[in-house]
């Protein structure tokens, strides 16, 4: 735990939680919180969450949730959520989740070559505070949808 404008780090299993600017960082399966304008990044199935304007980063199988303006990264499996003009991009089988006017992005695998499925919330039929994931055929789906 760090105060205002502090960094908090935490080893293997561990909780790491940062001031308004600060930057928090977790080992594996940690959880690591920033505040305002912070950056917050978790291990292997961690999770992280960032304040309005941060960028939160989670590893395989993790929760990355940043704020209004912010960036959220998930890996494979992952979740990654980001606000109002935000990206969320989510590693191989994740789920992306942006708001109004945000951009979502899943990776996927063709052919042995790593792609990205970009869209564009407001356009294509995606809507804000969505989950959605691909199909088959590597087209975004309402996470309901897929079971």
């Amino acid at each position: 735990i760090a105060g205002y404008s502090g960094t908090a780090t935490a080893g293997k299993d561990g909780t790491a939680i940062a001031g308004r600017y600060g930057t928090a960082t977790a080992g594996e399966r940690g959880t690591a919180t920033a505040g305002y304008n912070g950056t917050a990044t978790a291990g292997e199935r961690g999770n992280a969450t960032a304040g309005r304007y941060g960028t939160a980063t989670a590893g395989k199988d993790g929760t990355a949730t940043a704020g209004r303006y912010g960036i959220a990264i998930a890996g494979d499996r992952g979740t990654a959520i980001a606000g109002y003009s935000g990206t969320a991009t989510a590693g191989k089988d994740g789920t992306a989740i942006a708001g109004k006017d945000g951009t979502i992005q899943i990776l996927y695998s063709l052919n042995n070559h790593k792609r990205v499925k970009m869209g564009y919330i407001g356009e294509e039929g995606l809507m804000p505070n969505v989950a959605y994931m691909l199909d088959s055929k590597f087209n975004f789906i309402i996470k309901e949808e897929a079971k």
